[in-house]
């Protein structure tokens, strides 16, 4: 088991129990969080909330404590995202960043009458294992970069997963890492994302970190004349910080281009 967030912040083990609610009682209670989360403007809480399966169970520890747990069964892929960014965290500040989500689901419960000081993950075992390896996506990297797993999906950084679940939220047609045939054979590329939408393609493009390095000027535009020449009507750039840090502002602005 997987602890994202503990309101005090200092747990190592704990057994969950029995519901705290029944199961219309709980849809309800997550239900109206989810819409003061979204009211409140915290999408990424919002979108956590959606999208794991939680369940609120009562919980106990080596110390006999009693506490109310948020539990998620989640895949193998979501659980190592999880994982990698808690126990992986590169400094303090970038922890906090992650588990915030978390923290401010926990909250929001709370202020809804059920206190709840944990919220935790596991892999959902019955689920069936993802065996088959993915074909025509994230095939090229860098050599300094290794592949992350989400969602059954390979990307190359936590960027290109913060804009692959904005743009899910989007609801829109997105293609991640997609190998592109350039019209004849043997000559590729791969693209952070084409997405489809208002009867139009576009290419969105991160740049600025070591997943993404920023080309020269005539390799940027002779990149962007071969994709438009090929079909693809929009093909926009944005900053890699600026992905991490607001990724929705991001994708609404790329979508913003299919509209004009």
């Amino acid at each position: 088991m997987l602890i994202l967030y503990d309101s005090e912040g200092r747990a190592k083990e704990l057994e969950l129990l029995e519901p705290v609610l029944g199961e219309a009682e709980t849809k309800n209670l997550l239900g109206y969080a989810y819409q003061l989360l979204s009211k409140r403007g915290e999408l990424d809480a919002a979108n956590f909330l959606a999208r794991l399966n939680f369940k609120l169970s009562k919980g106990t520890n080596p110390f006999r404590d009693k506490f109310s747990v948020l539990h998620a069964a989640v895949s193998l892929e979501e659980y190592e995202y999880f994982r990698e960014n808690i126990e992986g965290a590169t400094n303090y500040d970038a922890l906090v960043e992650f588990i915030r989500p978390f923290g401010l689901i926990a909250s929001t419960i709370t202020e809804l009458g059920v206190f709840v000081r944990f919220v935790t993950c596991e892999i959902d075992l019955s689920r069936p294992p993802t065996t088959s390896p993915s074909a025509n996506q994230a095939l090229f990297t860098f050599p300094d970069s290794s592949k992350i797993t989400y969602e059954g999906l390979n990307f190359r950084s936590k960027t290109e997963i913060k804009i692959f679940e904005a743009l899910i939220r989007r609801g829109v047609l997105v293609l991640p890492l997609p190998v592109a045939v350039m019209g004849e054979m043997g000559r590729y590329r791969e693209p952070d994302f084409i997405v489809f939408y208002n009867g139009k393609a576009g290419i969105l493009e991160i740049h600025g970190d070591k997943w993404h390095p920023p080309e020269t000027a005539a390799d940027e535009h002779e990149r962007r004349r071969t994709f438009t020449r090929l079909g693809i009507n929009i093909y926009e750039i944005f900053g890699a910080d600026r992905c991490w840090k607001n990724p929705d502002k991001v994708v609404d602005d790329f979508l913003q281009e299919f509209t004009r």
